[in-house]
């Protein structure tokens, strides 16, 4: 998990960072501490590293400072135990071996390599779909903060 600080950082990588922290509503997803006021002060955690890019452009990311983003990776239990709690759903070992499967997906780290454009295209009209549904939500509307991802997760076969 320290290799990600290699991994020159790009415009699509910005953009998702912006829908990861405002999804979560400029809070850290571990400590809760709001960072509404001062967001230079979150960042986007990478599950796995920026350099799987078969996961790079996951939108199942986490929002957190700077405190806890540095704790998780020096405790990858406490990454790991965090992640399924935000991301894992009814099954957090499926959920996590499903993003191993995806990193390790050589056709779809060519895609988003090929794709840097449209993805990061994608991720500025999520920021900007994410922004009005902060308003909602703000406004006690209903809202939908979901980041929904521009590389699709195949679907199972049919048996």
């Amino acid at each position: 998990m320290g290799f990600a600080s290699k991994v020159k950082r790009n415009i699509a990588d910005t953009h998702l960072s912006d829908c990861i922290r405002k999804s979560a509503e400029w809070k850290c997803q571990r400590s809760g501490k709001d960072y509404s006021d001062k967001p230079q002060g979150l960042q986007c955690s990478h599950f796995l590293s920026r350099m799987h890019w078969g996961t790079r452009y996951d939108p199942r990311q986490l929002s957190l400072c700077a405190y806890c983003h540095n704790y998780v990776e020096g405790h990858p239990v406490e990454h790991i135990n965090l992640w399924k709690s935000i991301h894992g759903g009814d099954d957090a070992d499926k959920a996590i071996e499903g993003m191993v499967e995806l990193a390790a997906c050589k056709g779809r780290a060519q895609y988003a390599r090929n794709n840097v454009k449209a993805i990061s295209a994608h991720y500025r009209g999520e920021s900007k779909r994410l922004d009005s549904e902060l308003k909602k939500a703000k406004e006690g509307k209903p809202h939908d903060l979901q980041v929904y991802g521009y590389i699709k997760p195949p679907t199972p076969r049919d048996p």
